[in-house]
């Protein structure tokens, strides 16, 4: 395992977030999957792996790092994600308002009343439910690093191809009796603890040229997935493109070029914020 800095995570931080935005850059376009079956499926290809890989950098980190105290650690990791979440889903939330997101949302007093329960609803933005199942890994961390630690290189294999197994069995198998009491965190646990693995075991076997860029976007990362979908649509409304009668060229390059403008303009407001805020950058998810 690698101790100084990582620089194929990185990379692999800078690549989730692309693949994270272009989910819902795909989303929004409005393009008909069957209308074009092929560019769909290479879109889904490539996006469907952002979470996965999101969650298999956390655990490389979080599970490699010793926990001293649970109290100090769940301190400090609430405190890094939960105060940047709540800020930048005010500011969604009261754009959302005035853009008339919510028609039950008329008066002062409405926004007010329907902020919490539209957070823990996840009715702000659909992307925040990747907030409920980091917050919970993170919940199991001080407890698995234990069980992980002592466990040997082949002991976390057949873990992992355990679990493997089960994703088999749930993708070919669902109507399986057991397979039916499955939930949503025992599909991504098991990348965190894969992440663990390929970190602690084969972490410093190749480590690529550091960029500057691909360091800035993968620090912004996390501020980038807060606020990504405030831009997606207003740069669809610029661009004058519709998905429903846009041309196939124009359905292949839209949604994967309004990622690279909107990781691009977090990335800058990023930037700029901590040039600002010199102290209390980290409190808007800026590393």
């Amino acid at each position: 395992m690698t101790t100084g800095r990582n620089t194929v995570l990185d990379w692999l931080r800078a690549l989730a977030i692309l693949m994270v935005v272009t989910v819902h850059t795909w989303s929004l376009s409005h393009i008909d999957s069957t209308a074009y079956p092929v560019l769909a499926l290479c879109y889904k290809l490539f996006y469907q792996c952002g979470v996965p890989l999101f969650v298999l950098i956390s655990g490389a980190l979080q599970l490699s790092t010793p926990v001293s105290s649970i109290r100090l650690y769940y301190r400090k990791r609430y405190i890094r994600i939960l105060v940047p979440f709540i800020f930048w889903s005010i500011i969604v939330y009261a754009l959302s308002c005035i853009a008339g997101k919510y028609a039950e949302v008329q008066t002062l007093p409405d926004v007010l009343t329907h902020y919490l329960p539209y957070l823990l609803t996840n009715r702000i933005n659909e992307a925040y439910w990747f907030m409920g199942l980091i917050i919970v890994l993170y919940g199991l961390t001080p407890f698995l690093q234990r069980a992980l630690a002592p466990c040997s290189r082949k002991g976390l294999i057949l873990i992992c191809m355990t679990w493997l197994c089960f994703l088999v069995a749930k993708a070919y198998f669902p109507s399986l009796y057991l397979l039916q009491y499955t939930s949503r965190l025992t599909h991504f646990l098991g990348f965190y603890i894969l992440g663990y693995l390929l970190y602690r075991e084969w972490g410093d076997v190749w480590q690529p040229r550091t960029n500057k860029v691909v360091v800035t976007v993968s620090n912004n990362s996390f501020m980038t997935y807060l606020m990504h979908m405030i831009f997606i649509t207003p740069l669809y409304m610029l661009l004058g493109f519709d998905g429903a009668q846009a041309p196939l060229w124009q359905c292949a390059l839209a949604p994967l070029s309004v990622t690279l403008i909107v990781v691009t303009l977090s990335t800058l407001i990023a930037v700029t914020l901590k040039r600002l805020l010199p102290t209390t950058h980290t409190y808007l998810g800026i590393n």
